[in-house]
């Protein structure tokens, strides 16, 4: 839902004291991650979320592997989420209703046991971790579950590529897939951008 990676700044950080990057109420890493297997497996997910306030709580999430399609699940509310914290002015960037979400979502605990088997083990990453990070909080804390993976900044992945390969893959990416404040779009729209400034494709 808010991206901030741009050809112009890519590392600029949204400042969220109370959410800290790459250890947003995960268990330690796994048998698996400890011996270095599935390392090589890079996922990028996107939350979409009722708003940004304090009290705003996600509605979708979108996750895509490296060289796989991306999928994605309606989040019905939790009982304990306050309809006060659904906002006007992000239903009409990402387009879905509350009674979209709550006809057609899954339930909290269903959304996070997808989460954690298709991302265990695995290397997520964000263009907007502090917020998504802040809306998985608060999806496995309304499950009562824990998540089993943990979330880390997209901007991390470029670290060795050169700057200018980097621009010309998000310049690229926003045109043929830009940002659409839907999980889908935007899991593809990170894709987009790592095939490209990474040589994948």
């Amino acid at each position: 839902m808010v991206s901030r990676f741009s050809a112009i700044s890519f590392c600029a950080k949204i400042s969220l004291p109370y959410i800290h990057r790459k250890t947003v109420l995960s268990d330690p890493p796994g048998p698996a991650a400890q011996s270095g297997e599935g390392v090589e497996k890079i996922a990028f997910i996107d939350l979409e979320a009722s708003g940004l306030g304090a009290q705003s709580w996600p509605i979708e999430a979108g996750w895509c592997f490296v060289g796989k399609a991306p999928e994605t699940m309606l989040i019905k509310p939790a009982d304990s989420w306050s309809m006060a914290a659904w906002d006007p002015n992000a239903e009409a960037l990402h387009g879905l209703s509350i009674d979209a979400i709550k006809k057609s979502g899954r339930t909290v605990k269903e959304i996070c046991d997808a989460l954690n088997q298709a991302l265990e083990g695995a290397a997520v990453y964000s263009d907007a971790p502090d917020w998504d990070g802040f809306w998985l909080y608060r999806l496995f804390s309304a499950a009562s579950e824990r998540m089993r993976f943990t979330l880390s900044d997209f901007a991390d992945l470029f670290v060795d590529v050169p700057q200018q390969a980097v621009a010309a893959a998000v310049e690229k990416a926003n045109e043929a897939a830009p940002h659409r404040h839907r999980a889908r779009d935007d899991v593809l729209h990170m894709k987009m951008i790592f095939d490209l400034a990474t040589g994948v494709c």
